[in-house]
């Protein structure tokens, strides 16, 4: 048995042989590789511009949900009557100033970190989110769009106000600094006529 062993040993050496130089050729390309990388990393620096990375779309910056009503009176004539009733219309509205942030300019001051951000007019929108119409009576051929414009311009003396105006700019105002003091950039604000 031992001369089974020792032949069979003698029978691998050439494949370890070339195991081992396969092994060692591997060796020596990584090495080779590794030696030309060098640990230095050229970085550098890509100026940052407001323009560049300047916010785009529309910002939201007051919303509220709020619902009206208006009474008003619905005739109903028949054959040899007419009378009159009283109709409820109710509308769930949601009132928003927006500001296009498209139209937003913002024009780097030479020599400083200051930014002038020119502001567009803020924009007043109300959409209707659902409405109601109760009548005493079943009415089929009543146009409530009339009652509706009561309801829409009642919602609106009461929103779209110079204070609620200035919150929502004040808002916008706070949310470009956010966004413009990250880019190491201080803001000063200014309204385009």
């Amino acid at each position: 048995m031992k001369k089974n062993s020792g032949h069979q040993f003698l029978e691998l050496l050439p494949q370890l042989v070339k195991l081992a130089c396969l092994l060692a050729a591997v060796y020596f390309v990584v090495r080779c590789i590794d030696s030309q990388a060098t640990d230095d990393i050229d970085i550098k620096d890509t100026p940052i511009t407001i323009n560049d990375i300047k916010p785009i779309g529309e910002l939201y910056a007051y919303t509220a949900i709020t619902e009206d009503f208006t009474i008003d009176n619905v005739e109903k004539v028949g054959f040899f009557t007419r009378k009159y009733y009283k109709a409820v219309q109710t509308l769930r509205m949601q009132v928003s100033y927006v500001m296009n942030l498209d139209s937003v300019s913002y024009q780097p001051l030479e020599g400083t970190d200051t930014v002038v951000v020119s502001l567009p007019p803020l924009r007043y929108v109300q959409t209707a989110q659902g409405g109601q119409f109760l009548c005493e009576v079943e009415v089929a051929d009543y146009n409530a769009r009339g009652a509706i414009g009561v309801v829409e311009r009642k919602v609106r003396s009461k929103y779209d106000t110079a204070e609620n105006r200035q919150k929502a700019e004040n808002h916008v105002r706070e949310v470009l600094t956010s966004f413009i003091e990250q880019c190491g950039k201080k803001p000063v604000f200014k309204n385009k006529q």
